[in-house]
């Protein structure tokens, strides 16, 4: 399945290089390239080594708010930067730099319109982990692009990204829980 484009990970960074959220697509019908990233240690180096690349101005790349790309260690990685997070898609050298872009932009966008918000932040992302989850899930699976268009993967999700402290919400969760606890 060569004719496919694939990602190899997607990845959230804090202001210190932090791993706030990471996935990546090393299993059995992945490409070498992808298997090479499999040991926490490469990964973390890869992050790192990225990080450095998008905060270090003497390797001449300036911190931009919008999405830029990067080769580094002989993968492409595109990254924007909201507030204090990156969010990163790491593909293949290989690989199409406006895939890979449509990927983040459609990551962004669609956790924008999930969340209500116009920027993301760490601690957004933190409390809303299971959107970010769920987004990354719905966009790709095993590393191949299944959708980039945010309204689409906004609308499949927000049945399961119902806001908790709604007393709607509430009273559904509370009574589906009643049923459960009298039914099993």
């Amino acid at each position: 399945m060569a004719f496919l484009h694939r990602v190899q990970a997607v990845v959230a960074l804090d202001n210190t290089g932090s791993r706030i959220f990471a996935k990546y697509f090393v299993g059995g019908d992945t490409p070498e390239s992808s298997k090479a990233l499999a040991s926490i240690e490469k990964q973390r180096s890869l992050e790192n080594a990225i990080f450095q690349a998008i905060h270090d101005p003497r390797r001449g790349n300036h911190v931009a708010y919008e999405s830029e790309i990067l080769v580094v260690e002989g993968h492409i990685a595109l990254f924007h930067i909201s507030e204090d997070v990156s969010i990163i898609v790491i593909g293949a050298g290989s690989e199409n730099e406006v895939v890979l872009s449509n990927v983040l932009m459609g990551l962004i966008d669609a956790l924008r319109q999930e969340l209500n918000t116009p920027s993301l932040t760490a601690r957004l992302l933190l409390e809303n982990y299971c959107a970010l989850l769920m987004t990354v899930d719905e966009m790709l699976d095993e590393g191949i692009i299944l959708e980039t268009d945010s309204a689409t993967i906004a609308n499949e999700l927000e049945p399961y990204l119902v806001d908790v402290s709604n007393d709607t919400a509430r009273a559904a969760i509370t009574g589906v829980n009643k049923y459960l606890r009298d039914n099993l």
